[in-house]
């Protein structure tokens, strides 16, 4: 049996494409400019696959000691802060893709009701049993939870993994309440080292990241589905300002004595060129 399948454009189902990277089937729709993998996997491959995302190694690994829990990077503090210039604390605080629970945790010590979703099984059953957070594995578009039953949804590096993002959008639109928020972060397919290193970019990801979204795109796609965009911008994030810092600094090999390479690595956040795309959107 095929693991594979070619897919239009998940957003406007076009299937006038060209190709944008060589070291998989990335494209960009000619019509609505959406960059995403027209070969991938199908459902049931992909399924499987994400029961192998929290290996040992891998950045999604299971926590060992209650310390680690408490000091984990994928509690979000900042985001979650930012997230709180937008919304009053209380009601359910969804969290799409929220792996073994570490933000959902700290949305709870913030006020919130914590729910999630995640495909990978072992960290479902890390966030039901030892968080104590109600976890359910399965695709957003298959759960059961309510419309209108959320005051926050989020996705953290999470739309770029879905094979129906606009579908995705409509359900998050859904369940939200009146004037509830979606925020998330995505890579930016416009980012310095997406252009700089093309093919060997890492958050290219062909097993995984089946949508590429730029600011526009992706503020676009908001739109659409009924968001008011209340902030978007570009941030270096996970990707690493070390990783990113090296290669501006192969590129310009002098500066002025009043500049600084981290100055330049600023500009190129705020000129929309940074490695990932944070945004935070009302429902309308």
């Amino acid at each position: 049996m095929t693991q594979t399948e070619t897919v239009p454009c998940p957003y406007c189902r076009s299937t006038n494409a060209i190709p944008v990277r060589q070291c998989a089937d990335i494209v960009q729709c000619t019509d609505c400019q959406t960059v995403y993998l027209r070969t991938r996997l199908t459902t049931q491959a992909l399924y499987a696959l994400y029961q192998h995302y929290a290996h040992e190694g891998s950045h999604m690994r299971l926590p060992a000691t209650p310390e680690e829990i408490a000091s984990s990077g994928l509690r979000r503090t900042e985001f979650v802060a930012e997230a709180l210039e937008f919304v009053t604390p209380g009601g359910i605080w969804l969290d799409v893709g929220c792996g073994w629970g570490a933000m959902l945790d700290h949305v709870r010590e913030r006020g919130f009701v914590p729910r999630g979703i995640e495909l990978t099984r072992s960290c479902v059953d890390f966030a039901t049993m030892v968080l104590g957070i109600p976890v359910s594995n399965s695709d957003l578009l298959e759960s059961a939870i309510p419309p209108e039953s959320c005051s926050v949804i989020s996705m953290v590096h999470v739309l770029e993994h879905l094979t129906q993002p606009a579908e995705a959008l409509r359900k998050v639109h859904v369940t939200l309440n009146s004037g509830g928020l979606y925020a998330g972060i995505v890579p930016n397919f416009d980012s310095l080292c997406s252009e700089l290193l093309m093919d060997g970019w890492a958050w290219l990801d062909p097993h995984y990241h089946y949508v590429h979204y730029t600011p526009s795109t992706l503020r676009a796609h908001l739109q659409a589905a009924g968001f008011d965009v209340l902030r978007i911008y570009t941030a270096t994030g996970d990707y690493g300002a070390d990783v990113v810092l090296g290669y501006i600094k192969s590129v310009v090999h002098q500066l002025p004595e009043s500049v600084r390479y981290e100055d330049l690595l600023r500009a190129v956040e705020a000129d929309g060129r940074g490695e990932e795309i944070r945004f935070f959107a009302r429902k309308r």
